[in-house]
């Protein structure tokens, strides 16, 4: 590579012989820039981020640099070889390509002349990337509670990638509640803890440092009752409304609540029950029961898995976040006996698409 010279603007040259000039001086040489290895302009992706068995680019610019060499060096981890591709786009623009088959730590060294460059080498952390959006968190702990009993819920993370999972529970009081988690088949997990005061707790599930669609969830814990309720709806759809209400509203919310179960194909599964008067045919005993149960007195009254859900606008809520779909399939993981979530998703499309195909 040339020498730096001292001088980068032109000079005068004068030699004399004794006090005489010699013919021709001054002498105005061409003095050429020389290289400089801080002048080389590096910039892309590239050299910001990257995932694995994916092309990563980036550009060197040497316009200003002179005349020299490029050369460019990736390391990462011990076992990994990593081959750039330079390709000369114009005299002095260049684009680099290259590939990392795996997750890790990697190290792109770029040299001028053998002269590292500004902010050479640079430090790329390359990591399989991933969608909080993809994980599943479903099932009743993520929507009502008892004081004292315990919460269950599922988190299916295995359509997001690899990346680590927290869970933390906190009532309204920022009071943080044990949490237990355990791995029931690669990436999916059963949840449960127990609520300890009769206020709203929250559910944060993080995936890679991101919630997760819902997250923060609110769960509505009621106080524990003098003795537990089964109203026998384990596994199982049911609504239970009036027949004899004068309330034009709660008519509309039963005719709106129906529409939206009907649009679902909810109506023609096994596991759901016909909607079930609490007035007429029933005793009293029973639908104080089912009150109880809920801890209001609010009609229609959806239960799904023998837990309360909520009433139409409460029901119609859930659906805009997608929570309602969720619940219905766990649901049918119970009722079909499944292992886990993703199959109970898969079965209830398979399911709409057969009954809307048979109408």
């Amino acid at each position: 590579c040339p020498t730096l010279p001292p001088r980068r603007y032109p000079t005068l040259l004068q030699s004399s012989l004794q006090t005489s000039h010699v013919p021709g001086s001054a002498f105005r040489p061409t003095v050429s820039k020389g290289t400089d290895a801080g002048d080389v302009i590096a910039y892309g992706k590239g050299l910001e981020e990257g995932s694995p068995n994916t092309e990563s680019e980036f550009y060197v610019d040497t316009s200003k640099a002179g005349e020299g060499d490029l050369k460019v060096v990736i390391e990462g981890p011990v076992d990994v070889d990593v081959t750039p591709v330079v390709t000369k786009l114009t005299e002095h623009h260049y684009k680099v390509v290259y590939l990392v088959p795996k997750d890790g730590n990697y190290n792109v060294n770029i040299t001028w002349c053998d002269i590292h460059i500004a902010k050479s080498p640079f430090n790329i952390n390359v990591r399989t990337p991933f969608n909080p959006s993809s994980v599943l968190a479903t099932g009743p702990g993520l929507m009502t509670g008892v004081v004292g009993k315990l919460s269950l819920f599922e988190v299916d993370c295995r359509a997001a990638g690899a990346a680590p999972l927290n869970i933390n529970v906190e009532d309204d009081n920022h009071n943080l509640i044990p949490v237990k988690v355990n791995e029931t088949a690669p990436n999916c997990y059963d949840v449960s803890f127990v609520p300890s005061t009769p206020i709203p707790h929250f559910v944060t599930v993080n995936w890679n440092d991101f919630n997760i669609k819902g997250s923060p969830f609110k769960v509505n814990v009621l106080p524990r009752p003098e003795k537990d309720i089964n109203l026998g709806g384990e596994g199982k759809i049911r609504v239970y409304y009036s027949t004899t209400t004068s309330s034009e509203k709660i008519r509309h919310n039963c005719r709106f609540l129906q529409n939206l179960l009907e649009r679902k194909k909810v109506h023609l599964r096994e596991d759901f029950e016909p909607w079930i008067p609490i007035d007429i045919g029933m005793d009293r005993e029973e639908r104080n029961r089912i009150f109880d149960k809920a801890q209001v007195r609010k009609t229609p009254m959806l239960f799904i898995d023998d837990q309360y859900v909520g009433d139409y606008d409460d029901v119609v809520e859930m659906d805009e976040i997608g929570e309602l779909d969720r619940l219905l399939s766990y649901c049918s993981l119970k009722y079909r006996n499944l292992k886990t979530i993703e199959e109970a998703r898969k079965a209830d499309e398979l399911f709409r698409m057969q009954s809307a195909q048979n109408e």
